[in-house]
């Protein structure tokens, strides 16, 4: 009885097609190289396997070809959108028969290094945009990357004589990828290895180390409080008016937000909150300055961008809920005020936050 490998013979061309693909955001790699803080993990896995020796006989068969397997992976973030990983996995076995008797099985088990390619993520939308601040530097959310690698593969049988043609395979697979903060990552994948197997799994794995902090802005603003005015948020506002920064006693309770790390998005308490404050606000001509702030993670220039996307949050708000633009100004601080120290996770929970200033009414401008 002889079994031997199905091996295909494109693996030469296909391999070179697919590591091409892979290597093409490694261009854009680059632009951000320096705030990526490269991080090892470990990870496991299981899943279900099919296996398809090829016979040099009909009168052997291949009686069932699934199996549970099981893989454990060593790897590298190199980049925001490469990482390498070492793999070794038991692929189970193939059920072989002879003229429709029990004949044996044989063993699969693979080893050896892949390279992964991320193109998409949730937070940070398609890697080739190169604007991403969040996702994929942190590993987090939802990503698509794809599997290129090469290894080997062991076969090993009691009962069943076989012949493997090329020991050496190509490996091909994708997969999605969930990132929590805490380097905890969940993964469901297809991975072929050449013609002969292909592997179905889902794991988790462990990064270990700091995870990157937001890269700054290809044009950050300088290191001062930005003002803005909603009314032209698309050009840098002039210095406000000294009248403007005569904040008035504040008879009205104003909520102070809070936020998520690297985060601009309202809660619904915070909406509720808000809610209320506009109802009170409908009721007189004040002005609102809504002031944004930061913790002090990450790059100073891109915590201020983050406080100014903070209070124009708020201000789009109430805004939106029936308070005039024109009575609205925004202003970031970043990490330059904080509300507590930095040095806990509550500290700079309370510092992620905006708070809203009450200014004196805009004079009438008389008619020429």
């Amino acid at each position: 009885m002889n079994f031997k490998q199905n091996r295909s013979g494109i693996v030469v061309s296909a391999s070179s097609a697919a590591f091409a693909l892979l290597l093409g955001p490694a261009h854009f790699a680059t632009v951000h190289a320096d705030n990526f803080n490269k991080r090892a993990y470990v990870g496991i896995g299981v899943g279900v396997t099919e296996v398809d020796p090829e016979s040099s006989t009909t009168a052997l068969a291949v009686s069932d070809d699934s199996d549970v397997g099981a893989h454990l992976a060593l790897g590298y973030d190199i980049s925001r959108f490469l990482t390498v990983e070492g793999y070794i996995a038991t692929l189970g076995t193939a059920e072989v028969e002879f003229l429709g008797t029990d004949a044996g099985s044989i063993d699969y088990t693979v080893y050896g290094v892949s390279l992964l390619g991320y193109f998409f993520n949730s937070q940070s939308g398609l890697t080739f945009g190169d604007d991403d601040v969040t996702g994929l530097y942190r590993r987090e959310g939802v990503s698509l990357y794809g599997r290129f690698g090469i290894g080997h593969l062991e076969n090993d049988s009691e009962r069943v004589d076989f012949r493997r043609d090329n020991p050496n395979h190509a490996v091909f697979g994708l997969g999605l990828e969930y990132g929590f903060s805490n380097g905890i990552a969940l993964r469901a994948e297809a991975t072929a290895f050449d013609t002969d197997a292909k592997y179905f799994s889902v794991g988790i794995l462990k990064r270990f180390g700091d995870a990157s902090a937001a890269p700054s802005l290809a044009a950050a603003a300088p290191l001062i409080p930005t003002v803005a005015v909603l009314a032209e948020p698309e050009k840098p506002a002039a210095a406000l008016p000294e009248a403007v920064e005569r904040k008035l006693f504040n008879p009205i309770q104003s909520p102070e937000s809070y936020f998520a790390v690297n985060s601009s998005d309202l809660t619904p308490e915070t909406m509720r909150e808000l809610d209320e404050y506009v109802v009170l606000m409908q009721g007189n001509s004040l002005r609102m300055q809504v002031e944004g702030h930061t913790d002090s993670d990450g790059l100073e220039a891109y915590n201020l961008g983050l406080s100014v996307r903070r209070a124009e949050a708020v201000a789009d708000y109430i805004v939106g809920e029936g308070i005039a633009r024109n009575r609205v100004t925004i202003i970031g601080y970043g990490e330059a005020r904080p509300a507590s120290n930095n040095d806990s996770e509550e500290g700079r929970a309370l510092n992620r936050r905006t708070e809203i200033e009450l200014l004196s009414p805009a004079e009438p401008q008389a008619s020429l």
